[in-house]
């Protein structure tokens, strides 16, 4: 197992030295395109990728605010945690109903847990 570890916390600013950051802004944004563009471990993103990143960050943020884990997100809200993490991960898209459910639970997710509760007591009750 590597014995690799990261100091740098999700989320924070990267930390370059002086002299990495000197080289970094001698760099034109021409350069760095064509530079980008001809390496072969990077092909260009399409925009159809760009938008499924896009929403897999949006949907790594929704759980992110609840303060939950994937495996406690999944479970508080009926969501398959394979799927969660296909979404977070940019594997599979969230359909509409889903994406709907993310945005309420965005806006009030104690309100989203309550719905999740009622609807899970009826259907026991039935």
């Amino acid at each position: 197992m590597s014995k690799t570890s990261f100091s740098r916390k999700r989320g924070s600013a990267l930390r370059f030295s002086d002299k990495d950051r000197e080289r970094l802004n001698g760099i034109s944004d021409e350069k760095a395109e064509a530079q980008a563009l001809a390496d072969p471990d990077n092909p260009p993103l399409t925009e159809g990728q760009l938008s499924r990143m896009a929403l897999a960050r949006e949907v790594r943020l929704v759980r992110e605010k609840t303060g939950l884990s994937q495996p406690q997100f999944a479970a508080r809200y009926h969501i398959g945690l394979a799927r969660l993490r296909d979404f977070e991960q940019a594997r599979s898209e969230p359909d509409f109903v889903v994406r709907v459910f993310l945005r309420m639970i965005l806006e009030d997710p104690n309100k989203a847990h309550r719905l999740v509760k009622l609807v899970e007591s009826e259907a026991n009750a039935s």
